[in-house]
């Protein structure tokens, strides 16, 4: 199983203290090949970074940084990240999982959402 992570998902761990790997091993029978793209790497430092951001914001951005050190990465080359996620599912010869909870970006793949139900991690 590959699952693609973007960015309000993590975010949405960290804030929440979820530790979605251990959580995915509990409703996956499959061994998980975790992806995150170079674009949300990105994103994220610029939250952690931001001046303009909620602190929670931050902490939570700076916490998923630290949560993505072994996981691995891919480019999109896009400068929407959005965009690049669904022209990467779509080029993509073996199914991928999407962790999201952006409605818009959902209704753009044709894939299997991951997201997160109080704690647990729901499949749709």
């Amino acid at each position: 199983m590959k699952i693609l992570l973007d960015t309000n998902f993590i975010l949405t761990c960290a804030k929440k203290k979820i530790d979605f790997v251990s959580r995915a091993d509990e409703i996956f029978d499959s061994s998980i090949e975790w992806f995150v793209p170079e674009e949300v790497i990105l994103e994220l430092k610029k939250i952690g970074e931001g001046r303009g951001e909620k602190i929670v914001d931050r902490q939570a951005a700076k916490l998923g940084l630290k949560l993505l050190d072994n996981i691995n990465r891919v480019e999109l080359g896009t400068e929407v990240v959005d965009d690049g996620i669904v022209s990467f599912l779509k080029k993509q010869k073996e199914e991928f999982v999407l962790a999201t909870f952006d409605r818009v970006l959902k209704k753009r793949v044709d894939v299997k959402i991951l997201s997160i139900q109080g704690k647990s991690l729901k499949l749709v």
